[in-house]
């Protein structure tokens, strides 16, 4: 895996269909087929080859295509940075991506496609300084639904202004002043009546665009059916794919986005006739149209995909959209197998004539098992003879995998995942189109003894075994829980004990299995959920959850490389504490492993030993912190297990002069609203009679600001008092210590986030990322 990088494209079309934030949703880890196009390729593959191979996939010329790269901009939104030049047209795609800064081994990418030409240009010059490239959504109260109407070029000028991340925008500002950037998007509705708005609150529906993206961040799913329909997507498997398969069936469509460098997809018009197709495809493989021949796949009963007819000559006419709707369950999708002919048959055809003219003939696939290489591969497909004997057809078996004319042959037949059956080498085939036959050396009395060997080796030797083995296994995705480690990819046994998934692991890394812990994820977010123990006597597939494991699809596991011992390690809780320096600016994260049965007391003993204190009468403090802002400060007396997984956690030293004091507020950041929080909160200590042009250096101080960045806060006293304005202090000559501020009372410092960190409000049409 560490050859590949994932490459993961968006398009117009995709844009068009998506309800939600963004251009598409990346975070689905396992629905993404529906909202972006997943392709895996090799490193080393130039950005001339890539660009070719996705114009072809999508049938346009490479000139009028361009790939913008995705970045995550500090506020979690993922939108489109630059274009990649034609420049680095001979530049390997590892390379854009480390020059891009992108992590994990994944480029997200837009594809913009040009219809015309403009003079001698496919597309405007970026960066220009005078253009911008947006995207617009239509929000339509009747339909319940965001429409994505595309992307545009616009012109920006004028003086910029500092609006909200999501913001009703005035109409007369221009794109500048309203601080839009490349990637940005704007949302638009007709404005309703009072008697309309009424009527969609009567019904329970959204009126307008911010309630629309309010119940969006509930999760509440809207209903939205796209009239977006023109296309179909087409899957060919051709026989090198078949042969480089090493599962059930020609190819694994449930993760097929996996095996993209092997196949192809295509995007065509339905009005395209299966005769255009067939030429467009004969020509990208340069093979002459009348020596291909395309089967429909079909999803049988038993869960299987197999070839079943051929689209005969007759169709050549037909739409692509009718032989959709007539041959397959889906009709926006086709499964097709290419077969190709090197030879004519008698002279004058070039495949067998099949179906109701000849119901004798029937097309398989044979696959060869070799024990000493476990592994399973596509030979070919033939044609056999349906009452023909499984005999006499045994000699061809051994001349597709080269074998000496003796060899004895132990031969079964797919019939699917938890089916796999011997046949009978006196019996008839039986069989229909698209059946898979698999076979394999018999080992002779005085070979018996290699299944003892592969027995204690733990392999395995018969193809029952194998097939039993893929219903076992699955892909797991291993990603770092804290440190910026590689992720990676390990194909497991679901029925491995921790010890035998941990020992895997640690063969990968290079590490000890003792040393390593591993972390389940939610299945919706992907983000950590609990912590496996290593005790456990469950089955990785118990572990988390069988519900997953079937259909088999990639699983994610977060995985820790620790310092010490697991078993050690489960004895006692981890703790993450951020220690305030002497200025807020001086943030160090502080990792502790602590006894379960620990109190508070220990944290700040164990702070104590790690961080000197500048008295020993000091004391330090930890308290919680949720939204930017203390929720709790500890007394010390409480057990650490109160302590909930990812809290986070600060801690900060008290002078043995404010303790004297004994009077303090909360001080937090916010940017206009008190509640769009940012920051790092903290406690500060009101000195008795001290005017407030005094308080203000201790707090510049305090914030380890230099004059410039302090003199553009905005000092308030704020209130947890519902409807409660903040009451701005600009007057210096104030004594803070003489108002009557309760605990529901807090310092609140009112400045833009410099660090980019700060969450979005909830107001909207416009929203910027």
């Amino acid at each position: 895996m560490e050859d590949y990088i994932t490459v993961k494209i968006v398009t117009a079309e995709k844009f068009k269909i998506h309800q939600g934030f963004d251009l598409a949703n990346f975070y689905d880890r396992f629905h993404t087929l529906s909202e972006i196009y997943v392709y895996k390729i090799l490193k080393n593959e130039t950005f001339k080859t890539f660009k070719d191979n996705i114009s072809r996939t999508f049938n346009i010329s490479p000139e009028q295509v361009r790939f913008w790269l995705f970045v995550m901009r500090a506020n979690k939104t993922f939108r489109l940075e630059s274009p990649i030049p034609e420049s680095y047209i001979n530049t390997s795609m590892e390379t854009i991506r480390c020059r891009a800064a992108l992590g994990c081994n994944e480029m997200r990418l837009y594809m913009e496609v040009a219809k015309k030409i403009n003079g001698k240009k496919w597309f405007p010059a970026v960066p220009n300084a005078n253009i911008i490239i947006v995207f617009l959504k239509y929000f339509d109260p009747d339909k319940q639904a965001l429409e994505g109407l595309g992307h545009l070029y616009v012109q920006k000028f004028g003086q910029e202004i500092s609006p909200n991340m999501i913001e009703e925008m005035n109409p007369e500002s221009t794109f500048q002043q309203s601080e839009i950037q490349d990637g940005d998007i704007i949302c638009f509705q007709k404005t309703l009546t009072e008697r309309e708005i009424q009527k969609h609150k009567t019904a329970g529906h959204c009126w307008d665009i911010p309630h629309f993206y309010e119940l969006l961040t509930l999760r509440i799913v809207v209903s939205f059916k796209p009239k977006f329909d023109y296309f179909c997507t087409v899957k060919v498997v051709t026989a090198e794919i078949f042969k480089k398969h090493k599962g059930f069936d020609l190819v694994d469509f449930k993760n097929w986005h996996d095996l993209l460098p092997e196949a192809y997809l295509y995007k065509i018009l339905k009005s395209e006739t299966y005769g255009v197709f067939k030429e467009n495809i004969s020509r990208r493989f340069n093979i002459p149209p009348e020596q291909v021949q395309f089967w429909v796949l079909i999803n049988r009963q038993n869960g299987t995909i197999r070839p079943n007819t051929p689209i005969s000559e007759l169709f050549l006419k037909t739409s692509m959209g009718e032989i959709c709707a007539d041959m397959n369950s889906k009709q926006n999708e086709l499964k097709l197998y290419m077969e190709i002919a090197d030879k004519q048959i008698n002279g004058n055809m070039w495949f067998p004539i099949i179906g109701e003219r000849n119901t004798n003939s029937i097309l398989i696939f044979l696959k060869y098992f070799d024990p000493g290489s476990q592994t399973l591969k596509g030979l070919c497909h033939l044609y056999v003879q349906k009452f023909g004997k499984v005999k006499d057809y045994i000699n061809i078996f051994r001349e597709k995998e080269k074998l000496p004319p003796d060899t004895p042959i132990k031969i079964y037949e797919e019939i699917g995942p938890n089916e796999i059956k011997e046949m009978k080498l006196g019996s008839t085939f039986q069989q229909r189109n698209g059946d898979i036959i698999s076979f394999q050396k018999d080992l002779t009395d005085k070979e018996h003894v290699l299944i003892q060997e592969y027995v204690k080796a733990g392999l395995i030797y018969s193809i029952p075994q194998f097939y039993e083995s893929l219903t076992s296994s699955n892909d797991f995705l291993f990603q770092p829980k804290l440190k910026n480690l590689d992720e990676f990819e390990l194909v497991l046994n679901k029925n491995w004990t921790y010890d035998q998934v941990a020992e895997e692991v640690a063969t990968h890394l290079n590490t000890d299995p003792l040393k390593l812990q591993f972390t389940a994820a939610h299945s919706t977010s992907g983000t950590p959920k609990n912590v496996i123990k290593q005790t456990t006597n469950q089955t990785l597939s118990e572990m988390l959850q069988t519900a997953y494991l079937s259909p088999p699809t990639r699983v994610l596991l977060f995985y820790e490389m620790l310092k010490s011992n697991i078993v050690e390690l489960e004895t006692k809780k981890f703790i993450q504490v951020y220690w305030l320096g002497k200025t807020v600016k001086d943030v160090e994260a502080i990792n502790l492993h602590l006894p379960k049965d620990a109190i508070v007391n220990d944290i700040i003993k164990e702070i104590f030993i790690k961080k000197a204190p500048s008295s020993p009468n000091a004391k330090i403090i930890l308290y919680e912190v949720i939204n930017n802002k203390i929720q709790k400060e500890y007394k010390g007396i409480e057990s650490i297990n109160e302590i909930q997984e990812f809290m986070m956690l600060y801690a900060e030293e008290i002078s043995q002069d404010e303790l004297l004091i004994n009077n303090n507020l909360q001080v937090y950041h916010f940017t206009k609203d008190p509640l769009n929080t940012h920051g790092t909160p903290f406690k500060f200590f009101i000195k008795n009679d001290e005017v407030f042009a005094d308080t203000k250096i201790r707090l510049q101080l305090r914030l380890g600001m230099n004059k410039e960045e302090f003199a553009k806060i905005r000092i308030a006293i704020v209130s947890d008092v519902m409807y409660k304005k903040p009451e701005y202090l600009n007057d210096d000559d104030i004594i803070l210590s003489e108002k009557e501020l309760t605990n529901m009372d807090y310092l609140g410092l009112d400045h833009i986030d410099e660090t980019g960190q700060a969450k979005s409000a909830d107001r909207t049409i416009y929203i910027r990322g």
